[in-house]
């Protein structure tokens, strides 16, 4: 009778023991039911689209991300793809919308230095992933960041070559906050009072020039 007792004890701990292996053999990820259903295809190093473009989702630096700690699965961005059960997914999917958690960055980047309000990035404007990243963002304060203050020079250079560490000081975003009251606002707020003030003085000028001219014109007649 003790021997069984003790060997019962012994099985206990043994599937102890077998559960806690496989919870550290387990990726560091999100326990989502959802998160592992995309792993069972995204975790694949080679796993391809059809147009050839990589899609695998190294699942460590997700975890070590601001969604990752927050506990914003896959299905937080990719939210076409909730209650989704016939895999594989379609080909071709929503992009992700940072907007809908972030609404004030939503609301005023596209008045930005990377808006579309600009003309020549109407057509390919900069979107949040270019500047922050996908899988692996970090906060800004992180030092390994892509917009960490020592990074920016060289995520800015992407597209700005030559960018150096004064380039990315300004607000890219243009917060309401902020718009008004940094460098660049004040300069762009007192450029346009200057371009004001001298076409008034440019209109006025011409006015009484042109009244002179008819006057003189009216003084000479006979």
């Amino acid at each position: 009778m003790a021997v069984r007792k003790m060997s019962k004890a012994w099985l206990g701990v043994g599937v102890i023991g077998a559960a806690l292996l496989a919870a550290a053999a387990s990726p560091a990820f999100s326990p989502q039911d959802d998160d592992r259903t995309c792993l069972v295809c995204h975790d694949d190093a080679e796993l391809k689209s059809s147009a050839g473009k990589p899609v695998y989702l190294n699942p460590k630096p997700f975890a070590a991300s601001v969604h990752g700690r927050a506990g914003v699965g896959c299905i937080g961005c990719h939210a076409d793809l909730k209650g989704f059960e016939d895999f594989p997914h379609a080909r071709n999917l929503e992009a992700a919308t940072c907007s809908n958690c972030h609404e004030v960055y939503g609301r005023t980047s596209p008045g930005g230095v990377h808006g579309t309000s600009s003309p020549r990035l109407a057509a390919k404007p900069v979107l949040c992933k270019d500047c922050h990243g996908t899988h692996d963002v970090l906060p800004s304060s992180d030092p390994g960041s892509s917009v960490h203050a020592a990074n920016r020079p060289g995520t800015c250079g992407k597209c700005h070559p030559g960018a150096t560490a004064n380039f990315a000081k300004g607000h890219v975003h243009e917060l309401p906050v902020s718009s008004g009251r940094s460098p660049a606002g004040i300069v762009k707020v007192l450029y346009k009072v200057f371009i004001g003030v001298m076409t008034g003085f440019f209109l006025l000028y011409v006015g009484v020039d042109l009244l002179r001219r008819t006057r003189e014109r009216w003084t000479k007649k006979p």
